[in-house]
């Protein structure tokens, strides 16, 4: 057999999954001398790298945690909450998504990165994720081609409105998402960002069909860190003042998970 099957999305007659992953992350902590009935916390906020997920640990005294490697354990407004390094691609971040909400969690506040599809989005500026175009591959495993990617719940809806308070321009929308960072095209870019494609990103649309294949809510906030809508490509990739951006973005997580927890959408793990 060679290349891809054409039937590639078919269960042949049976679609139970092999790996469960409550029993499996169970499994790894009895392994490890852990506790096996240990649960995550119910809102667990997260980033792709430290200076995303550091500020968070810091405003909420978060330790490392027996669950997860790259799972702290904190408290926000007398609650439990998790912080969570969240690996770079589709298939990695809803892996660990998966393995969270087998633990326990339930909301997700997400800070990412992304490129810009369209003038009047700008470096530093925030998008905040409420629909996705399905370019990856993991998401095609959960729902069908035509199923709609969202995230419009709670979880966005506290992003939308710390982000309005930042002081920066925000911008709820569209993002696509591809799993081929070096195969945006140009045509791509010019055709999307036609249609109101905000901007690209490489994991927003499966994290969106995964948190609500389970029951998820999800929040999902990125800054503007390059404009690919531009031949140049401008962008501020390990500067400080990326870096800066990523600890303000922080900052507004940190806020929505606190008029999340103030509201009682979710609920202390």
């Amino acid at each position: 057999m060679t290349g891809s099957p054409s039937d590639w999305l078919n269960h042949y007659g049976d679609a139970t999954p092999v790996i469960d992953p409550e029993w499996h992350m169970r499994e790894l902590a009895g392994r490890g001398g852990g506790d096996a009935q240990a649960q995550c916390p119910a809102l667990v906020m997260g980033g792709f790298i430290d200076p995303m997920t550091d500020p968070i640990a810091e405003a909420t005294g978060a330790v490392d945690s027996d669950l997860k490697p790259n799972l702290r354990i904190g408290n926000l407004n007398g609650h439990r909450v998790g912080v969570a390094n969240v690996p770079v691609g589709a298939a990695h971040a809803t892996t660990l998504l998966e393995e969270l909400i087998g633990l326990g969690a339930r909301t997700f506040l997400i800070a990412g990165a992304t490129g810009a599809l369209k003038p009047g989005i700008d470096v530093g500026d925030y998008v905040i994720a409420t629909s996705g175009l399905r370019e990856e591959g993991t998401s095609y495993h959960y729902r069908p081609p035509d199923h709609p990617a969202r995230a419009d719940g709670q979880a966005s809806r506290a992003l939308i409105e710390a982000a309005r308070n930042s002081g920066r321009a925000s911008h709820p929308g569209c993002v696509w998402s591809t799993d081929a960072p070096y195969r945006e095209s140009a045509g791509k870019v010019q055709r999307y960002g036609e249609q109101g494609v905000l901007s690209v990103d490489m994991e927003a649309s499966a994290l969106m069909i995964v948190a609500e294949f389970r029951g998820a809510d999800l929040g999902l906030i990125l800054t503007v860190s390059d404009l690919v809508y531009r031949r140049d490509w401008p962008n501020i990739f390990g500067t400080d003042e990326y870096r800066a951006n990523c600890a303000d973005m922080a900052g507004i997580v940190v806020r929505a998970a606190r008029a999340l927890l103030a509201g009682k959408d979710t609920t202390d793990g």
